[in-house]
């Protein structure tokens, strides 16, 4: 994941002095609420800060720049990934991890632009979630390198489809394109008009059993 940074985020001195017994749960709870409301492109110590009432340094204390507060975010949002009963069957449980994964990166505005930038193996919440999601791949019999890879792909999957509805305006899928020269592009006259067919659900369902098995059935007519 690609890490940001924003000069506007330093530590600087700000106008209000800062609370003192400040925690990192209410700077993520500030967070999140800009988030909500401004979006991800707003989302800086500075917002949080003033959000907060605080000084941006108080902020800083705790999350020490803005790669710090994405991080204590995406782990405060995947606090809600890990289901308290999960499937037996592994195949099963992947589903229903990625399941859950997704609705938390659709419960927040640009939850996934948000996951993209701030996840990483190094809080809590995320470990767990990973622990669980790579125990239910090695159960279906993969490697060790098999197990991370397909994690790796499932993952990403997931979090740019989300990123992709959330940037759609009417939250369907589709690309830009004109019906194609049957003479010329023969294949593409053929598949052009899948790309904006079925939903974003269909389209999750279908690439998480695509990646998983291999092969998917569904919406294998049409």
């Amino acid at each position: 994941m690609s890490k940001t940074s924003n000069s506007a985020d330093q530590p600087c001195p700000a106008v209000s002095r800062a609370h003192v017994g400040l925690t990192e749960g209410q700077i993520v709870a500030a967070a999140l609420a800009v988030l909500d409301g401004d979006g991800f492109d707003r989302l800086s110590l500075r917002a949080v800060a003033g959000r907060l009432g605080v000084r941006v340094n108080a902020v800083a204390w705790h999350v020490k720049d803005k790669v710090g507060l994405l991080g204590a975010v995406a782990d405060a949002m995947m606090a809600g990934c890990l289901p308290a009963r999960l499937p037996r069957r592994p195949e099963d449980r992947v589903r229903k991890l990625l399941k859950s994964f997704r609705a938390t990166l659709r419960s927040h505005r640009d939850g996934a632009r948000l996951m993209r930038e701030g996840f990483s193996l190094t809080r809590p919440h995320q470990l767990a979630f990973a622990e669980a999601f790579n125990s239910a791949l090695s159960a279906t019999g993969r490697s060790p390198k098999e197990v991370a890879w397909t994690a790796w792909t499932l993952i990403y999957f997931v979090i740019s489809l989300v990123n992709e509805e959330q940037a759609s305006p009417d939250r369907t899928p589709g690309v830009e394109a004109a019906a194609a020269d049957p003479a010329a592009f023969p294949c593409l006259a053929e598949t052009i008009a899948h790309l904006t067919g079925g939903s974003f659900d269909d389209r999750f369902a279908y690439g998480v059993d695509l990646i998983l098995t291999g092969r998917s059935t569904a919406n294998k007519a049409g």
